[in-house]
C-alpha cells in the first residue's frame, strides 16, 4: 500500500511524521519504506552549482558557483528515515539539488528538469508492502512549469496524509487543502496536526474546529523528548496503521 505525504506549508514536520509513519510500521513488522522523490537543500559537496535562470534577471541576487548552502540545509530530510530504522544503503530520492528552494528553481539553477515520469517510475521501481512518499513542500509545489506535486498524487491514486503545524493559521491552511484534494478525488487518509500542545487553547480549538470538517482521522503529535530514533512518536500512529496490516 502506498500513502503520499504533503504538507500545508514548508517546514511543518513531513519528515517528522514520515520517520515516525516508518518506525510504526517496521515495529510491527511491516516490510515498509520512505522516498523522498526530490530532495532540495542537498549536495555531497555543499556547493551551489553555477546558476542560469530565466526567472531571475542579471540584476538579481542569485547564489553563484562558490555560495555554500545554509548549514540547516545540509543534513538532508531523508536521512531522518535512517534513524528511524531504514537501510542506509537504500536510495530514497532521485532527485537532488544544492539550492534549498522550491523543486522546479533549484532544478533550473543546475539547467536540470524534473520529470513527472522520473518520479513516478522511480516509485514503482521501490514498491514495499507500506510504502512512504514524502513530497516537497506543499501538493501543488512545482516541479517544472507544468506540473506539481498534485500530479504524482493523482497518479499514484494513494492515499494522502496531510501535515499541519498547529498553530494560528492552521484552520484556513487545512481546508485549503481538504478543498484541493476534493477537487481531485484523491483520498485523505489523515491530518496530523503537529507541534500540538494541550495547554495551548489555539491548537485546542483549531483540533476541535477540524475534527468537525474532516471526513478521516485527526492525529495530534506534540514535540518529543528522547526521541532520536523516533519510538516514542511512533506510539501515536499504532491505532492509525493497524487497519492497514494484515491479521494473521
Amino acid at each position: 500500500m502506498k500513502f503520499f505525504i504533503t504538507g500545508s506549508d514548508t517546514d511543518v514536520g513531513k519528515s517528522f511524521v514520515t520517520a515516525s509513519l516508518l518506525r510504526a510500521f517496521l515495529e510491527q513488522g511491516a516490510k515498509a519504506v520512505a522516498l523522498k522523490p526530490v530532495q532540495t537543500g542537498y549536495a555531497e559537496n555543499s556547493r551551489i552549482p553555477k546558476a542560469k535562470s530565466r526567472i531571475l534577471d542579471e540584476e538579481s541576487r542569485i547564489p553563484d558557483e562558490n555560495s555554500r548552502i545554509p548549514s540547516q540545509s545540509l543534513e538532508p530530510d531523508f536521512k531522518e528515515y535512517i534513524k528511524a530504522g531504514q537501510n542506509a544503503d537504500f536510495k530514497a530520492t532521485c532527485y537532488t539539488f544544492a539550492y534549498p528552494a522550491s523543486p522546479h528553481f533549484s532544478a533550473e539553477l543546475e539547467g536540470k528538469k524534473i520529470k513527472a515520469r522520473g518520479i513516478l517510475d522511480f516509485i514503482e521501481q521501490n514498491l514495499a508492502q507500506i510504502t512512504l512518499i514524502e513530497g516537497a513542500g506543499g501538493i501543488l509545489v512545482p516541479l517544472n512549469e507544468g506540473q506539481s506535486f498534485l500530479d504524482i498524487a493523482k497518479e499514484l491514486n494513494a492515499p494522502v496524509i496531510l501535515v499541519c503545524k498547529n498553530c494560528l493559521g492552521a484552520i484556513n491552511h487545512a481546508l485549503l487543502n481538504l478543498e484541493i484534494l476534493r477537487q481531485n478525488s484523491i483520498k485523505l487518509a489523515a491530518l496530523i496536526l503537529n507541534f500540538h500542545d494541550e495547554n495551548d487553547a489555539i491548537c485546542l480549538s483549531n483540533q476541535q474546529f477540524l475534527q468537525k470538517k474532516f471526513p478521516c482521522p485527526i492525529i495530534t503529535l506534540k514535540n518529543y523528548k528522547n526521541n532520536e530514533n523516533y519510538s516514542n512518536s511512533a506510539k501515536d500512529f499504532r491505532a492509525f496503521i493497524s487497519k492497514f496490516l494484515d491479521k494473521k
